[in-house]
């Protein structure tokens, strides 16, 4: 539905084209299977919180070593220097040493394992600066914020749905939220129940 969509706006016939992902293993192969040709971009805010989180964890009782090596890493991560920010990550580790079997899944060790892999899995989208040059972008944030509008609708106490229903709401709810004339146009069609006609019937309005 998505490739669909970018068809329809000629997205593909688009001289600068892209597509941001948060990291997970199954965007790429999606990107590369619908979007083939498009610059893959992983979105910096994932980045960002990866980051902060293996800072905090390494020297989570110094606070002036754990900003600095956060900020050394963002830094790093901007100008588009992945090696640095792996070193950085490395670095950290070593000093904590080698993550144990034993070691729960929040240890710090874990975590910087986790930071250095996600790192290394995903540097070849991490080219901030020619994104920066090519006018390309390097978040999803819009994207986010637009799937906590949908969840507001389907999401919540007393809202259950059947999976046709499910479905149906949220078609709906992607045409009103959508930037052009859908929504109405869904309003224009639909039935209208203009008032009750003998016991339990409803008469369509014309």
């Amino acid at each position: 539905m998505v490739a669909a969509e970018a068809q329809r706006r000629g997205f593909y016939a688009a001289d600068r084209r892209a597509i941001v992902g948060d990291g997970g293993n199954w965007i790429e192969p999606l990107g590369a299977l619908h979007f083939p040709g498009f610059t893959q971009v992983l979105d910096f805010l994932h980045l960002l919180v990866h980051l902060y989180e293996a800072a905090t964890t390494a020297f989570k009782n110094d606070a002036k070593q754990m900003w600095s090596l956060y900020e050394t890493l963002l830094r790093a991560a901007w100008a588009g220097r992945v090696g640095d920010v792996i070193a950085g990550l490395e670095s950290a580790r070593a000093w904590l040493g080698e993550a144990r079997e034993d070691d729960p899944k929040n240890h710090p060790r874990q975590v910087l394992d986790r930071a250095v892999e996600y790192v290394r899995t995903n540097k070849a989208r991490m080219d901030y600066p020619r994104y920066r040059r090519e006018g390309l972008p390097s978040s999803s944030a819009l994207i986010e914020s637009l799937i906590k509008q949908f969840n507001r609708r389907v999401k919540g106490s007393e809202k259950f749905w059947t999976d046709a229903r499910a479905e149906a709401v949220l078609q709906v709810r992607a045409a009103y939220l959508c930037d052009d004339d859908r929504g109405p146009a869904i309003y224009a069609r639909r039935a209208r129940w203009a008032r009750a006609v003998g016991p339990g019937r409803l008469k369509a309005a014309a």
